[in-house]
């Protein structure tokens, strides 16, 4: 049997968790490009479930993991917990991709570093340097701005664009701010890591806000932020978040991660559903007869979520609901509530 080319543009957990999932198999002969010159920091809040993560790498990933999760509303404030387990916590991604290379390189994959994509054709990608690299799968796991994606003829319309600050210090407790006159429809957060604090707010798009309203939504953040902390050596960041599903599966190629839209639209958390797909995508290829399990259940609980933000999105009953939603946040069972419609099972 020839060997079959796998190109994986992206190494990010998407990509390389794709190229770890081929470990031990001679029939495949994977190779992972990448822009950037090494296994790089992604910008993001570094939120993740622990126990999930440390499936992947060493449990020293983790920077900090919470048993509990404080929800704080201009009404009131209640505190997450889940039957007393660590359910959430920060990494550092520069630290998880370096160790996702190692586990993709250590499974025989090729991963090289520098490569920007000029352009895609039929069975092959060409980089700005005009090498050429065949394939018979190609799977896309390049981001919000994939190459891969625009390749397909895919437009993204709807994404998130968010900010913050990475503030050196410590800070106690992973924090969730629900405020509609301050931050709109999303939320601000305050994402405690070894050394430094994320603290972070966002909004969509599909919001269709003005530069003024952007600009007061900034403004409203900064004021926050003075409020709670020095700003001083702090670093500002800004990014966008890619939550358009609109498929992964096109012949021989695929979409993983934030380059298939799959995160999520109310939350903004792209890193689990990134690697689930990687991995299913991997065993799809190596096997046609693999029944898709992660994506689907995933993508339920994606539909739920988005749909919420739509409706919140939407006039008038966006300020109907807005404030009917905060004050469920005021009420402790709605904990269970939220843990049930995010909760799916991993196989």
């Amino acid at each position: 049997m020839q060997t079959k080319k796998i190109i994986i543009i992206g190494a990010g957990p998407a990509g390389l968790s794709a190229a770890a999932e081929f470990a031990g198999n001679k029939d495949f002969e994977v190779t992972v490009l990448e822009k950037n010159p090494e296994p790089s920091y992604k910008i993001c809040g570094g939120g993740i479930h622990p126990d999930f993560i440390k499936e992947m790498v060493s449990p020293g990933i983790m920077d900090r993991e919470f048993d509990k999760m404080k929800i704080i509303t201009p009404k009131s404030t209640f505190v997450m917990e889940y039957n007393g387990a660590k359910f959430t916590g920060t990494l550092n991604r520069k630290r998880l991709n370096e160790e996702l290379d190692k586990k993709a390189r250590n499974a025989g994959a090729k991963i090289l570093y520098g490569k920007i994509i000029k352009k895609i054709e039929k069975n092959k990608v060409v980089t700005n340097e005009g090498e050429e690299f065949a394939f018979d799968y190609l799977i896309g796991a390049d981001g919000v701005n994939s190459v891969v994606r625009k390749n397909l003829g895919i437009t993204t319309k709807k994404f998130l664009i968010a900010y913050q600050y990475i503030i050196p210090g410590n800070y106690e407790d992973i924090e969730i701010h629900i405020d509609f006159q301050k931050f709109g429809i999303t939320y601000s957060w305050i994402f405690p890591q070894k050394g430094v604090i994320s603290v972070g707010t966002g909004y969509t798009v599909m919001e269709k806000k003005t530069a003024k309203d952007s600009e007061n939504l900034r403004s409203n953040f900064e004021t926050w932020c003075k409020e709670r902390f020095s700003l001083e050596g702090a670093r500002f960041e800004g990014f966008s978040i890619n939550y358009d599903y609109q498929g992964f599966e096109f012949g021989n190629v695929y979409l993983v991660g934030d380059a298939a839209g799959l995160a999520s639209g109310l939350t903004g958390e792209g890193m689990k559903p990134a690697i689930l797909s990687g991995q299913e995508v991997a065993r799809k290829i190596q096997n046609p007869d693999y029944k898709y399990v992660n994506i689907p259940a995933y993508l339920k609980a994606k539909r739920k979520e988005d749909g919420i933000l739509q409706l919140l999105i939407s006039k008038p009953w966006g300020k109907i609901i807005a404030p009917i939603a905060l004050d469920i946040f005021s009420i402790n069972w709605f904990k269970k509530v939220l843990f049930k419609s995010l909760d799916y099972k991993i196989k």
